[in-house]
């Protein structure tokens, strides 16, 4: 597999895309980061909707088997318009999430990120 990408479930707001990043880029060995937003995503995903799971599935395979990504980051955020949750039901849906992708791919890493109110990203 190709370590140069990696796939990133974020929100579609925009203020979290290049702190998030950025973030991966300077902590892990990866070059490109494929992106798939949705708004409120930690929200989403722990939905457990099949036609959205199956529409995460379709582009997480696409990542991971054409690209070689060999890791996945899943974001929540803070001020988050789709998802306005307090920080700590926002962490919750970080961990359920990244539990329900690492359930779907066993052989790819998966990290939770919290981006807080200054747009600094945290790893869970």
């Amino acid at each position: 597999m190709n370590s140069d990408f990696a796939v990133l479930l974020n929100c579609m707001d925009g203020r979290t895309q290049l702190p998030a990043i950025n973030w991966i880029r300077d902590n892990f060995r990866v070059k490109y980061v494929d992106i798939i937003s949705e708004p409120g995503i930690d929200k989403v995903i722990c939905g457990e909707d099949e036609n959205f799971i199956n529409s995460l599935k379709y582009k997480m395979d696409i990542s991971i088997n054409s690209h070689g990504a060999s890791m996945a980051f899943v974001v929540g955020h803070y001020d988050c318009a789709a998802n306005k949750v307090d920080k700590t039901t926002h962490l919750e849906q970080i961990k359920k999430s990244v539990c329900i992708i690492e359930k779907l791919y066993k052989n790819i890493e998966v990290i939770g990120l919290w981006i807080n109110e200054n747009f600094e990203v945290e790893k869970l």
